[in-house]
């Protein structure tokens, strides 16, 4: 009986760490493309420059209020970040898509802990148009 728990006990823990590891994986991947397209945006200067720079504050903030509690007000500070995050994917097609996708899960998640349910599952299928 304990060679059977601790099996599947074994199985269950390296299930988990191949899990924790596709996903590190995933975000380190993701966090160099997005190192990768603000450098590219950076070298454009400009306007766009200060819209990117908008959208990362916007984003920081609304977690930080979602963290204190505050839900009205990270709900729209998360529709700003989403909003700069699209006027920034239609200014480079192909790049910030996956900082758009993220501002709206994020946006669906806080517009559900609002009771918001229809609209954010709205944006949560706006976010998964840009997977």
């Amino acid at each position: 009986m304990n060679d059977l728990l601790h099996k599947l006990v074994s199985a269950a823990i390296a299930g988990a760490l191949i899990a924790l590891v596709g996903y590190l994986s995933a975000n380190a991947r993701r966090r160099r493309a997005a190192r990768e397209e603000a450098a590219a945006a950076a070298r454009t200067g400009g306007p766009a420059q200060e819209v990117l720079r908008q959208a990362r504050e916007l984003d920081r903030s609304r977690d930080e209020l979602a963290a204190q509690g505050r839900g009205p007000e990270a709900l729209a500070r998360a529709g700003e970040a989403a909003e700069a995050w699209r006027v920034l994917a239609e200014t480079w097609p192909g790049r910030f898509r996956a900082e758009r996708r993220d501002a709206l899960l994020r946006q669906g998640a806080l517009l559900d802990a609002a009771g918001q349910t229809h609209q954010a599952a709205r944006i949560r299928q706006d976010a998964a148009g840009l997977s």
